[in-house]
């Protein structure tokens, strides 16, 4: 009789740790279902053939294929529970609405349009239905119309009822996409056996390599026909074209030439590119192109370029977001962190009376405000080590003015730090100069932006000389807006 109840005890100890174990499951694969993250990137393949992935070829129509560079889709949050705008990173459009109809096919535009993508498990493991929110049932039971893989490889409006028609259900994987070359963005490329070593653009004749600064920001704008011209930030110079021989310098020079620009992120590695002049008779980064090479006294000169062979010849990609300063050449900019700009002078501040003097800096610690000349800029994070204790730019957390605040602004054709109306925000990231002096303004002083005057120092200067001068040598009566020569002086007016 014990036995019995032993054996007993045992049959139960057991179908409780196999349900604990069950449970214990089935938690851990609730744990491990996708779920959906706003800007990032996914693959949708169908549920019956996983090898058809959801596309925009660029046509009206949704596609459906083989994988390729326009299989990537961007999920944007719209701010409703499990709605999502569904963009295409290759063509940047989106998919629209679907029909309430049956057997329409769904197509792209530019119009952002809600979907909702709901999980539906009861089709497998991170399967999902897709459904614009104008339809009146959006929860892929009876009734509802969402996405469906038609015959012709396309993707039309169907019943779309978790658990029948299978045909109307997706797979999505995150992804990582491939680095696409975009004309809205700035880069640094540093080499693919050194990324310690970037391309810049020095002001020589030959595109020149290096540590990372100033000179390492590059566009790329569009030359037509998916080729790029290859513009210094910095210098504004571009890219001339590659020799058909190897071992030749790449120059800079005011002309823009049109550039190959390839992801061989398969033989090289992730986000690595090879770039060669689109003049060249092979293009392909197979064997027998030439392009850019890292030679051994740091300039870019042409060499073989097939991918997967000669490493030297291929170039780690970094995207930045550009930022662009006022057609007066000049901002102010507050580090949140330590970092380095790229594509534009930074320089500190230093006040003494009625001048502040600017002196540049080769990086921008954490806290610290600074100046910035030139059109375009970027930063970086890095370990900033330049001494910014004489620093009086001060960074604004978005404080309001009291009156002894000055900022820079450009008025009347006029850049320099303007006194700030008593009461006005000054925006968090901007610098300021604080002041009980009185003056009006303080000017920029010469055109190489090194220091900066009080304004009624010019009226000063004017009336103890009296004189006048056009970067011509001839007489003027009054300033004219640009350079003026006063008391022998460069002034910017």
């Amino acid at each position: 009789m014990m036995s019995d109840k032993h054996e007993i005890l045992t049959i139960i100890t057991m179908r409780k740790a196999l349900f604990l174990l069950c449970a214990a499951f089935c938690a851990a694969q609730t744990l491990l279902a996708l779920t959906i993250e706003s800007g990032q990137y996914y693959t949708i393949a169908n549920r019956n053939d996983l090898s058809l992935y959801v596309k925009d070829t660029g046509v009206d129509v949704i596609q459906m294929g083989g994988f390729d560079d326009a299989c990537y889709w961007q999920f944007i949050a719209t701010g409703n529970e499990g709605c999502y705008y569904l963009k295409n990173k290759k063509t940047g459009r989106y998919a629209q609405q679907c029909s309430s109809a049956t057997e329409v096919n769904v197509t792209m535009g530019e119009t952002p349009v809600e979907y909702r993508v709901k999980e539906c498990a009861v089709e497998g493991t991170d399967m999902f239905g897709f459904a614009s929110t104008n339809l009146s049932n959006t929860d892929f039971t009876s009734g509802c119309v969402g996405w469906n893989w038609k015959g012709d490889n396309t993707v039309q409006t169907f019943a779309a009822a978790a658990g029948t028609n299978h045909r109307s259900f997706w797979k999505l994987t995150l992804v990582t996409p491939p680095m696409t070359v975009s004309t809205d963005k700035v880069y640094v490329m540093s080499n693919r056996n050194d990324n310690n070593v970037y391309i810049k653009d020095n002001g020589g004749d030959e595109l020149a390599m290096g540590d990372l600064d100033k000179a390492s920001l590059w566009q790329f704008e569009d030359a037509g026909s998916g080729t790029f011209y290859v513009r210094n930030v910095l210098t504004g110079r571009y890219a001339q074209a590659c020799d058909a021989q190897t071992e030749v310098p790449v120059t800079m020079g005011e002309t823009p030439v049109a550039y190959v620009v390839v992801n061989c992120s398969d033989q090289e590695g992730l986000d690595c590119f090879g770039l060669t002049s689109a003049d060249q008779g092979n293009t392909s980064f197979t064997s027998g192109c030439v392009g850019w090479n890292w030679r051994n006294d740091n300039i870019v000169q042409t060499y073989a370029a097939a991918a997967g062979t000669n490493h030297r010849s291929f170039w780690k990609f970094t995207e930045l977001e550009p930022q662009t300063i006022t057609t007066a050449s000049y901002a102010t900019y507050c580090a949140s962190e330590d970092v380095l700009v790229l594509g534009a002078q930074a320089y500190k501040g230093s006040v003494s009376g009625s001048y502040v003097s600017l002196a540049e800096v080769n990086d921008v610690p954490a806290g610290s405000a600074v100046v910035l000349k030139g059109s375009l800029y970027a930063t970086i994070a890095k370990t900033a080590t330049s001494d910014m204790a004489d620093n009086d730019l001060q960074p604004s957390t978005g404080i309001t003015a009291d009156g002894s605040q000055y900022i820079l602004a450009h008025q009347n054709g006029v850049t320099g730090f303007f006194r700030a109306k008593a009461g006005s925000i000054i925006p968090a990231g901007k610098a300021y100069i604080s002041s009980t002096a009185g003056v009006k303004a303080f000017l920029f002083d010469t055109d190489d932006a090194t220091d900066l005057k009080d304004l009624k120092d010019f009226k000063d200067l004017k009336d103890s000389m009296g004189l006048i001068f056009n970067l011509q040598g001839q007489r003027i009566q009054k300033m004219q807006r640009g350079i003026n020569i006063v008391g022998g002086r460069k002034v910017i007016y």
